[in-house]
């Protein structure tokens, strides 16, 4: 692991560095509850980092008593959201990571608890998720829309006092809004501790029993490659999560 020490950006509230490369690209490890950007740009002390954002550079700049210059955020995690996340402070570093995203070239792997047991060990899941924003909150439908692709692998599944639990292993083609709380939901796994998608009765008797009612949904790791070097990075399930 890098130690955070030697970055000197103004880290958000448990906010890690876990890799870094010579290019200028870091990994991230992001706590759940942690913003990935500010709401309306500018300055966040429950964001990725607690510096003025700019949403038109999708950059954060970074105040000269800091070391100054910009980091830049390259793709999102939602706010409940656990695990790695990419940022770059080279421009051109960033320009490469993005279209890495653009192409599908970019493989993220996600770890999510859900209610119920899916019928397949392993499946491609495919639909079209039509978003629509209501006083600036943003939700997603199957429908119409986008199309969102997926594939999914059965992990571990059990039987406790709240019913059938099962741990999903989850890797997004597409990065549509909320894709993998909607697909989850859309067959009847909705992910513990959603509050949108979910299944409201099951997560109140979950978090009475567990004491927690954090979305159990984790970024995992991250796999691309960058001027032809390939960059992985990991941030284990157990760090945020006990199964």
């Amino acid at each position: 692991m890098v130690d955070e020490l030697k970055v000197s950006w103004p880290l958000g509230p448990g906010v890690k560095v876990v890799k870094a490369s010579p290019v200028g690209l870091y990994a991230l490890a992001k706590p759940g509850g942690v913003r990935s950007q500010p709401k309306e740009g500018g300055k966040d002390p429950g964001a990725l980092l607690t510096c003025s954002y700019s949403l038109k550079d999708e950059a954060y700049h970074i105040p000269p008593d800091k070391g100054g210059g910009k980091v830049w955020l390259l793709h999102r995690l939602d706010a409940g959201t656990s695990g790695v996340i990419l940022v770059a402070d080279q421009k051109r570093t960033a320009e490469e990571v993005k279209k890495a995203f653009a192409e599908h070239q970019v493989k993220k792997r996600y770890v999510a608890m859900v209610f119920g047991k899916p019928k397949e060990s392993f499946a491609i899941w495919r639909d079209k998720i039509q978003v629509t924003k209501e006083g600036g909150v943003a939700r997603g439908r199957v429908g119409q829309g986008q199309s969102a692709e997926a594939k999914m692998r059965l992990r571990q599944s059990g039987i406790g006092p709240f019913g059938v639990l099962s741990l999903l292993e989850l890797e997004p083609k597409t990065g549509r809004t909320h894709q993998l709380r909607i697909q989850c939901a859309q067959r009847g796994l909705p992910i513990v501790g959603d509050r949108t998608y979910g299944d409201f009765q099951k997560n109140r008797v979950f978090a009475e029993k567990k004491g927690g009612s954090d979305l159990f949904l984790h970024a995992e790791s991250v796999e691309l490659r960058i001027f032809g070097d390939s960059f992985n990075a990991l941030v284990p399930l157990d760090q945020y999560f006990r199964v």
